[in-house]
């Protein structure tokens, strides 16, 4: 085996392992970057990013139904073929583009599946690379549902990748994902199906907007099934049968499975490096240092964090790395984070929630507004508009929001920035917002 010795290895070239590679590299380390997929990682090549494109089309598709007699004459349509070609325009020079961007900063490139050899070795293929330090940015794959048919259940990966959009389609899981694809599929003329083993979909969120947000789906077509468990899918001629408990059964084109992620680690050895994991990932301090040595980090999906597994998070982490990696001693501390479910009308959510303020009475007060009828969504038709504002009672400081609207991510980007800033939306009425404008709409939420 051949044996090469660099200042730092890391694993992976998702948004957190390039972030630590360049920054460690800029300060003068021999650093080394290891994929075993596509250079570029999941958020821009098979998440977020293609989502976003596929989500335009949607919100186009909507917005013209909204006004359809309203000026507008007919709704428009979608064609998958010429949306997916559009979305492809955003990945397909990503891996070239990253892998050339490490080759020209002096980073080297090693492509295979990465294992622990030793806590201070990773070996790849033939190659044996030793490492002053280490840091695990695997990100995560999909979780796959144990049932007799499995192999008929399709990923996320796959949805972004269908060349020919079916006529019916089945989502396994209530989270974001199948929420959003839920979203897009309906928009673009699919019958959608969405199952799930519980009531509670969209756990994370405040549960009135996620009863609205279902509520306003059903209206648009979309089917829910609550409380159902999958024990069998088939194959029936063209079709795919999909049974659950209580002699509940679909037929459909094609299934997706997205019933969570977990973290990529299986064919890392961690064992070899006595690297302790959990099902939520490798376990890591403050320092998101792994727990038995020090010179080992983990950040991102594939680490057991307190912080959402979210880009704009794993960016963080890793920028945070970064520093410790250089000789900083820091410790990780998150600010309020927040997040956005891309469906229509979108869902956002920061801070506390509704539950935790309510059972502290004496500490926060919630003010609910139902802006449906105000001047920003009745302008294009909106079906419903909610938000909830969290405050600590005593310094009106912002410690939690939620909306439900087609401008929810835009909203919950503005309380951040306010809860950043430890303001109050009294604060705003000095603040000149340009007008008609959701920003303008802040100051009325006081």
């Amino acid at each position: 085996m051949a044996k090469f010795t660099y200042d730092l290895v890391v694993i992976g070239s998702g948004t957190s392992g390039t972030t630590v590679a360049f920054e460690a590299q800029a300060a003068g380390l021999k650093v080394a970057i290891i994929e075993e997929r596509s250079w570029g990682g999941t958020c821009v090549l098979r998440g977020c990013d293609p989502k976003k494109v596929l989500v335009g089309a949607a919100e186009a598709r909507k917005l013209s139904t909204r006004l359809r007699g309203k000026g507008i004459k007919q709704a428009a349509t979608i064609s998958w073929t010429d949306l997916m070609a559009f979305k492809e325009t955003f990945v397909e020079d990503v891996p070239e583009s990253r892998l050339e961007s490490f080759k020209e900063a002096g980073i080297e490139t090693l492509f295979g599946p990465a294992s622990f050899h030793d806590p201070n070795t990773i070996q790849v293929a033939d190659d044996l690379l030793h490492a002053s330090k280490i840091v695990i940015a695997t990100g995560a794959t999909p979780s796959t549902l144990q049932v007799e048919g499995q192999s008929f259940i399709q990923n996320s990966d796959d949805f972004l990748s269908l060349q020919k959009l079916p006529d019916s389609i089945i989502f396994i899981g209530g989270g974001y994902i199948s929420f959003e694809f839920a979203s897009i599929a309906q928009a673009a003329g699919s019958e959608v199906h969405i199952i799930h083993h519980n009531s509670e979909p969209l756990k994370k969120f405040d549960p009135d907007f996620v009863a609205a947000l279902v509520a306003n789906m059903k209206e648009e077509g979309i089917h829910f099934h609550f409380d159902t468990d999958i024990t069998k899918i088939t194959k029936k001629g063209e079709k795919l049968q999909i049974q659950g408990k209580n002699d509940f059964s679909l037929n459909t084109d094609l299934i997706i499975g997205a019933t969570g992620r977990k973290p990529n680690v299986d064919h890392l050895a961690l064992e070899k490096a006595h690297i302790d994991y959990t099902k939520k990932g490798i376990i890591v301090n403050e320092k998101l240092q792994t727990s038995n040595h020090p010179h080992i980090y983990a950040c991102g999906d594939v680490a057991a964090t307190k912080g959402a597994p979210l880009t704009p998070v794993v960016s963080m982490e890793a920028a945070f790395v970064a520093k410790n990696v250089l000789g900083s001693d820091e410790k990780m501390n998150y600010p309020a984070i927040p997040s956005v479910v891309f469906t229509s009308p979108k869902l956002s959510s920061i801070g506390i929630s509704v539950e935790e303020a309510k059972a502290n009475p004496d500490k926060y007060q919630i003010k609910n507004h139902n802006t449906t009828n105000w001047y920003t969504y009745k302008r294009t038709n909106e079906p419903i508009a909610l938000a909830k504002i969290i405050e600590d009672r005593k310094t009106g400081q912002i410690k939690g929001a939620h909306f439900l609207s087609e401008e929810a991510d835009y909203m919950i980007n503005y309380i951040a920035l306010l809860m950043k800033a430890n303001l109050t939306l009294a604060d705003l009425q000095s603040v000149i917002f340009a007008y008609p404008s959701p920003a303008s709409d802040l100051t009325a939420l006081n």
